[in-house]
């Protein structure tokens, strides 16, 4: 058993000469064996150790007897120890949090905290080839694609390492027969409440009389995703430059890229999407439920990515999709947006400004700013490269200028048209957004709109060919 770790953390490269590793020690057999079998290794490994202990208080009296069988273990092998406890049960409750997810991210934030604090540089933990079969099992029955497939890693953001991944769990057990050295036992496992127990000890089982090699079946398989993501990581990179934009807090997908892509592209686009979503929400927050979701972000299951496909692809726009985590996925013509956090929906409050000339007018609300002035139209000079669009009448500066926003039931006749027209039918042929619309820009004078972002002037208003003067507005980015 010991040669076979040795391979796996060469192979992985978990471990560099000098390194301090802190071994994740519940006092179970697994993380028991890891123990030992590092303290064997080290001298050759050229690694210092220590262990660290996480008590979850979920067992009440047990508990502290793990803890303590832990420390005795640091003190035998003259190791120091890092030991903390956290009201697990209490946590799940005021997050409304699975327990298990709860007792996981507590854990694995205080392993994070080690190689933060500077007491290791990596902390290793016990997770076996059976743990790995079993995940990828979980994963497959609740539905997964390839990301799901690659179960457990090796290495975790460079500070969580596994050498016993390609260990088997029975070897382990012969082997801390052998050494004599005794471990902890939690009932909780045997508990078949739980999904993860039932494939342990049902399942698994089961399918090892098809095959008494499937639990190495199933880590082979997990090897091969994880090289296939690995692949897909590189690959997606321009795609995702091209198709995905960050805008005012929300994810937006370019559904005519997205429709040119082969359904395996498209998926994994739409994929990291929905993952940068979250990030990005988990990030802004500060409460402990955005603390849960950043630290366990996850990935979208098959059918979520799917629904969210067909949505953008064949969905009206208008409509809407809500996914796990508090993601709302929104089709708004040719853009797929993705929101998460569950912000609620708010009626924007508009904007309406006063305007003289000349002036320089910034509208916070645009991330942009206006220039009114009055240009000269003298008949010598050239008029060719003037917009017609931003010139009106220099009358029209005479009467009080407003700028606002589009409000519902706004019409005008854009110049070249031959009758009103409401804007929310132009916005509907040129496929403006309702978040763009909300924000869309209109001067009024005397009551009417003069000029609209996008179809200029209205008819009428015009600057006369005997004009010498004009007013020209110009919209430019803040």
């Amino acid at each position: 058993m010991l040669e076979q770790v040795r391979r796996t953390i060469q192979r992985f490269h978990l471990i560099a000469p000098g390194q301090r590793i802190a071994v994740a020690c519940s006092g179970g057999p697994d993380s028991t064996a890891l123990l030992l079998s590092l303290v064997q290794l080290s001298p050759d490994l050229g690694c210092t150790l220590s262990l660290a202990h996480f008590n979850h208080r979920l067992r009440g009296e047990e508990s502290d007897q793990d803890e303590q069988f832990v420390r005795n273990l640091a003190e035998r092998l003259e190791f120091p120890v890092h030991v903390t406890t956290a009201d697990v049960r209490g946590c799940a409750q005021r997050v409304r949090a699975n327990l298990e997810e709860t007792a996981r991210r507590l854990r694995y934030e205080f392993f994070f905290s080690l190689v933060e604090s500077g007491q290791a540089d990596r902390v290793a933990v016990g997770h076996t080839a059976d743990d790995q079969a079993e995940t990828v099992l979980h994963r497959l029955v609740r539905g997964t694609g390839t990301r799901g497939l690659a179960g457990i890693y090796p290495v975790v953001e460079n500070r969580v390492i596994r050498p016993l991944l390609e260990i088997r769990r029975h070897e382990l057990l012969d082997w801390l027969q052998g050494q004599k050295q005794p471990w902890r036992e939690d009932p909780s496992n045997q508990d078949l409440r739980h999904m993860r127990n039932r494939i342990r000890h049902q399942l698994l089982p089961l399918l090892t009389e098809y095959n008494p090699r499937i639990v190495e079946i199933l880590a082979g398989t997990a090897e091969i995703a994880r090289d296939e993501e690995a692949f897909w990581e590189d690959y997606l990179q321009p795609a995702l430059a091209q198709s995905v934009r960050w805008e005012e807090d929300r994810v937006r997908i370019e559904i005519a890229l997205l429709r040119q892509m082969p359904p395996a592209v498209a998926r994994r686009v739409l994929r990291n999407a929905l993952r940068e979503a979250r990030k990005h929400y988990s990030a802004r927050q500060q409460t402990e439920q955005a603390r849960s979701a950043a630290v366990s972000v996850g990935s979208a299951d098959f059918e979520q990515i799917q629904r969210l496909l067909d949505l953008a692809l064949h969905g009206q726009s208008g409509s809407s999709l809500s996914l796990p985590r508090r993601v709302v996925a929104r089709k708004e013509f040719s853009s797929l947006w993705l929101e998460a956090g569950g912000r609620p929906q708010t009626t924007f409050p508009g904007y309406f400004y006063q305007v003289e000339v000349p002036s320089v007018v910034p509208i916070p609300e645009t991330g942009s700013s206006f220039t009114f002035e009055l240009i000269s139209l003298a008949s010598d000079q050239p008029r060719y490269n003037i917009s017609e669009e931003d010139l009106l009448d220099r009358r029209v500066a005479q009467d009080p200028l407003i700028l606002r926003n589009w409000r519902p039931g706004d019409a005008y006749q854009p110049k070249g048209h031959w009758k009103v027209r409401k804007l929310k039918e132009l916005f509907q042929r040129r496929r403006v957004s309702s978040s763009e619309r909300e924000r869309w820009p209109v001067v009024v004078a005397g009551g009417q709109i003069v000029w609209s972002r996008g179809w200029g002037i209205a008819e009428g208003i015009a600057p006369p060919p005997d004009s010498e003067e004009a007013l020209r507005i110009q919209e430019s980015k803040s």
